[in-house]
């Protein structure tokens, strides 16, 4: 994967044959090019590609990359982009006894028409039962998973914290209870201490700035 703001002109500078049929690619969109598959998708909030490749070619094209300018970045900085992006990692956010309609993935759910799917009786019968939110910490600490997340209308819990780089705050995604509304004020439970959090839209940043 190559992200940033600068991904695709780095890409076209090591695969200038790539940059006539990947230009115009909206996002999750793909093309092929040669032996190279190359798709608009990641999982950071940033633009960009990722390329599948013959194994053999991968660490020439590495290498291509990095002498173009191409920094290597390892899972915690990609793990704090998809968080600042509010993207949920799976295993971490959500698994399988977590409905969609509580990993605010509900807009993945078409229950409008007769068509039946695996779930969707359990979705009728369950309803939503928690809410997808952000969480901005208030006082000094850093927001982890599985902290308990105190508020009127009951307990919730941090599925991913972490210190925002582009806010320069704690933030955290949070499953919430349905009372619960943006902007209200919340308390954490960090190491047996209540601090103090904002509830935010489950999105922070997108494309290397802050939207809340």
């Amino acid at each position: 994967a190559v992200q940033g703001p600068n991904a695709r002109a780095k890409v076209w500078s090591v695969l200038p044959q790539a940059k006539a049929a990947t230009e115009g690619l909206k996002a999750f969109f793909a093309a092929e090019v040669e032996q190279y598959f190359i798709a608009s998708t990641g999982y950071t909030g940033e633009d960009g590609y990722e390329i599948m490749l013959p194994a053999g070619e991968a660490e020439a094209v590495w290498n291509a990359l990095k002498d173009a300018g191409v920094a290597p970045c390892g899972l915690g900085a990609r793990d704090t982009l998809r968080l600042e992006a509010g993207m949920n990692l799976y295993g971490q956010d959500m698994d399988e006894t977590v409905s969609p309609l509580d990993a605010g993935l509900a807009w993945t759910v078409v229950m409008k028409d007769a068509r039946d799917f695996v779930g969707r009786a359990a979705l009728a019968a369950n309803g939503q039962q928690k809410q997808f939110l952000g969480l901005i910490l208030l006082d000094k600490g850093v927001l982890r998973g599985h902290q308990k997340v105190v508020t009127a209308h009951g307990d919730g819990e941090i599925t991913s914290g972490t210190f925002s780089p582009t806010l320069q705050q704690s933030i955290a995604l949070a499953r919430l209870p349905l009372g619960v509304a943006i902007g209200d004020e919340v308390e954490v439970d960090i190491r047996g201490k209540l601090l103090k959090a904002r509830v935010t839209k489950p999105v922070f940043a997108r494309n290397g700035k802050a939207v809340i």
